[in-house]
């Protein structure tokens, strides 16, 4: 059985349960997206980048 490791970013803990140990938040995996050339939503990530830097 293979499962791949989540993270919860609220406390920044590693776990492989859908809910956070700590605080019972959702995990999400912490993995980026999958590179694609053809981006279907590229340019709506890349304004959204440009409006709202961190």
């Amino acid at each position: 059985m293979t499962k791949e490791i989540l993270k919860c970013f609220n406390c920044n803990v590693y776990t492989l349960k859908d809910l956070c140990p700590k605080c019972s938040n959702k995990t999400t995996s912490p993995k980026p997206a999958k590179f694609s050339l053809e981006d279907k939503t590229g340019v709506w990530r890349r304004e959204y980048k440009r409006r709202y830097p961190k």
